[in-house]
């Protein structure tokens, strides 16, 4: 019975220890493929909202290139979590970010549906959003490895995600590249 006990409280350990959020690792080329828009932009004003039960943080993005999709100035995106209020919600892998601050956003808008408007996510929550560091010829696009998710190949198995990191001028070349695939098709 003790023997019992030890091995159940271990794996209630193991199981809250765990994460929570299990994430498709996503390829470059995946990132690109799937992706509706990719901008270049500077994050702006966010603000917590709710949709449904769940709350989202609504950033404007001042769009200083757009990489795929079509062209826009700015650009409104959701993220899961953030707070309304004194209420706070939490997503395991869910990008956050600096106000004022450069990245390249790897987009997916949903269809517009009856009087409810296309609703624009990063790709694949953290794995979407690059940061731009850096200037001139030498900017890099920077994707830390995603914290506090469980990764899986396409076969459901466990990866590791390494992040990627790139000069900005290589990305841009990646997804005129992949474009230009796509229309060759």
């Amino acid at each position: 019975m003790l023997r019992f006990t030890r091995v159940a409280i271990l794996g209630a350990c193991m199981a809250a220890c765990a994460p929570a959020t299990t994430l498709e690792l996503l390829g470059f080329d995946r990132l690109i493929a799937k992706a509706t828009q990719v901008v270049r932009g500077r994050i702006g004003n966010c603000e917590g909202t709710y949709r449904g039960s769940m709350i989202y943080t609504q950033c404007t993005v001042s769009v200083l290139e757009t990489l795929k999709g079509a062209p826009a100035s700015q650009v409104k995106i959701s993220v899961p979590g953030g707070h309304v209020g004194r209420i706070r919600q939490s997503i395991a892998g869910a990008p956050k970010f600096r106000l004022g601050s450069e990245y390249v956003l790897f987009l997916w808008t949903s269809p517009t549906v009856g009087f409810s408007d296309g609703f624009t996510q990063i790709m694949g929550l953290s794995q979407g959003k690059f940061e731009v560091q850096g200037a001139g010829p030498t900017q890099t696009a920077v994707r830390t490895a995603v914290a506090d998710v469980t990764m899986l190949d396409g076969m459901g198995q466990p990866v590791e995600d390494a992040g990627v990191r790139m000069t900005v001028a290589h990305l841009r070349e990646m997804v005129a590249a992949q474009a230009l695939q796509g229309v060759q098709k």
